[in-house]
């Protein structure tokens, strides 16, 4: 079991994930417009699927707001 920290806030997994995986076991459908940041570096959206996230990694996810 791995346990990262998610905006914030501590998550476990039961083995390492890709931040795609990540995503989609944390919910996030629409994918397209949010932004990530893994160990506090900015994560492209095309290596979403090749960055494993380790035990005592942080993630920041960023969703966009719209308005006006």
């Amino acid at each position: 079991m791995i346990k990262v920290s998610i905006n914030s806030q501590q998550k476990q997994f039961d083995k390492e994930l890709s931040i795609a995986q990540a995503l989609e076991e944390l919910g996030y459908q629409e994918q397209g417009m949010l932004g990530v940041a893994h160990n506090q570096t900015f994560v492209a959206k095309d290596l979403w699927a090749t960055i494993l996230i380790k035990h005592s990694d942080e993630l920041e996810i960023l969703n966009p707001i719209s308005g006006g």
